[in-house]
């Protein structure tokens, strides 16, 4: 008899499969953070203006 702590194979299945789409996810989010960090050096340096906040700045 199993316990309802442990998940059968079913669930089992089912959270692996989550993980590897959120892992997936996670990867294209980095990507895209990595390429606006591009964009952004690239423009700062073409047209000479900060576009990034500095980190004391007040709003």
């Amino acid at each position: 008899m199993q316990s309802n702590q442990e998940p059968n194979n079913e669930e089992l299945q089912a959270l692996k499969k989550k993980v590897a789409e959120l892992e997936k996810q996670l990867k294209y989010q980095e990507m895209r953070a990595d390429a606006y960090d591009t964009m952004i050096d690239i423009a700062e340096k073409k047209f000479n203006i900060p576009i990034r906040k500095k980190a004391g700045a007040k709003q």
